[in-house]
């Protein structure tokens, strides 16, 4: 399936899904319930931006983006991020109040039979969604589904904990799952912030350059290469190297090996634009001298 169709999926089932922990909070009165629907609305928000930033990247470069839109899906993971954290101050605010005063649960049978529907829906998708992030190598498409898994895992833990407190009668119980939830949500808008900033301000891709100086170092054809740097766009890896080739190849020879080496980096670093700089032995032992190696 096309990853928009996906995207316009995932908003479809994020409403279905709201509406039903709505309906089961409302049944129950449960502020853990209510956590649970508020974290919905920022799966909702996230497939909506998600589908946003697909059509936006996929779109070709032009006159004032000369390295096409790939960034939208750092953008858009950032919002996210944004959003993540302000609902779970919202859930800790709600839970603080009632931690004073405890609300007895009401038809909280009917409320976990509904929200386990709900979440079911959501492990589901979740499990498509990673699906068609593998086969496609979308980095947006997984960083959806791993965030729906997260919402699926709290989800459980939520129906676990008012089970125990409606036998317990420790109804307490109820605030504290619903702050351990936004502790769980805090931690996970900080770490979409950590890593999609890094990607806005051209980090360099760590694991991928591994990659590709294993590809640069077993080419025989090469007799050197300095100066690599990367960096990372959506799903894009820009990378920039200079190598250096034997002087007494032609032109045409010299670019036999270029297009051999990139042809290797695009089957280890799917999405990787390289940008060769060729120099001959004469250049390469200038810029040794001049400690730039």
């Amino acid at each position: 399936m096309d990853k928009r169709k996906i995207a316009i999926l995932a908003i479809l089932v994020g409403l279905i899904v709201f509406v039903l922990k709505l309906i089961a909070y409302f049944l129950s009165n449960s502020v853990a319930l209510l956590s649970d629907a508020l974290e919905s609305t920022i799966n909702i928000v996230a497939s909506i931006m998600m589908f946003y930033a697909l059509n936006l990247a996929s779109q070709p470069e032009d006159e004032d983006h000369r390295y096409g839109h790939q960034k939208a899906e750092n953008i858009s993971a950032l919002v996210e991020g944004i959003l993540i954290i302000i609902a779970a101050i919202l859930i800790i605010e709600a839970a603080v109040g009632r931690l004073s005063d405890p609300i007895p649960l009401e038809d909280i049978n009917l409320g976990l039979i509904i929200s386990l529907g709900a979440t079911s829906l959501n492990g589901i998708l979740a499990w498509a969604m990673m699906k068609a992030a593998r086969k496609s190598r979308s980095m947006a498409l997984e960083g959806d589904a791993k965030h729906l898994f997260s919402d699926v895992v709290s989800s459980a833990g939520v129906v676990v904990g008012l089970i125990i407190a409606v036998l317990t009668g420790l109804y307490v119980l109820d605030s504290v799952i619903a702050m351990v939830v936004a502790v769980l949500l805090i931690r996970m808008g900080v770490e979409v912030l950590r890593k999609t900033t890094r990607d806005l301000m051209d980090a360099t891709c760590e694991e991928e350059e591994l990659v590709i100086v294993g590809v640069l170092e077993k080419n025989q054809d090469l007799l050197e290469y300095h100066d690599l740097r990367t960096r990372r766009s959506g799903t894009t890896v820009f990378m920039d190297v200079h190598i250096c080739i034997d002087g007494k190849k032609t032109v045409s020879e010299g670019q036999g090996i270029v297009a051999k080496v990139e042809e290797e980096l695009k089957v280890v670093v799917p999405g990787i634009v390289p940008n060769f700089r060729i120099e001959d032995e004469t250049q390469c032992k200038r810029y040794k001298a001049e400690g730039k190696n």
